[in-house]
């Protein structure tokens, strides 16, 4: 019983953490939008032609990751404040129970936007930043010099 209480609450801050960093809004053009968990910041540090942002800020308008992101953090926030004033360790696993079932369906419609988001955005890029694109999700590359290279 006591595996399963603490299997339930590892699991909550599990996902508060990572929910933490997938909901971190980053400005492009002077809006803002949630940074994707697949590379949007990368994207936007890719040298875009000025049709390609016009077809990339297109593409992030029709997506409200920031209302999402924001129920996903006051979700968070409830469930802190709803452990905080648990009176008994039983009513830790409803607290658990309620919270996970309020945002299993706000995460699975994140991670859904933004994937479509990517492909949209994959499909304007040239050959070449799709490859720049590829090389910095694997991060830096080390030289032969053994020096660090982005």
């Amino acid at each position: 019983m006591k595996f399963n209480k603490t299997l339930s609450v590892s699991l909550a801050l599990t996902i508060i953490i990572a929910g933490a960093f997938a909901t971190r809004a980053m400005s492009f053009g002077g809006h803002h939008h949630a940074a994707g968990l697949f590379g949007l910041k990368r994207v936007l540090e890719l040298n875009l032609s000025d049709s390609q942002r016009s077809q990339i800020m297109s593409v992030f308008g029709k997506y409200d990751l920031k209302s999402v992101g924001t129920n996903l953090w006051q979700a968070r926030k409830d469930l802190r404040t709803a452990l905080s004033q648990a009176t008994t360790e039983d009513s830790i696993d409803g607290i658990v129970s309620a919270y996970l079932a309020k945002v299993a369906p706000l995460q699975q419609q994140m991670l859904t936007m933004r994937a479509k988001m990517m492909y949209e955005i994959k499909a304007v890029l040239t050959s070449e930043q799709l490859q720049l694109l590829q090389q910095h999700k694997h991060g830096p590359t080390t030289g032969s010099t053994g020096t660090t290279t982005p």
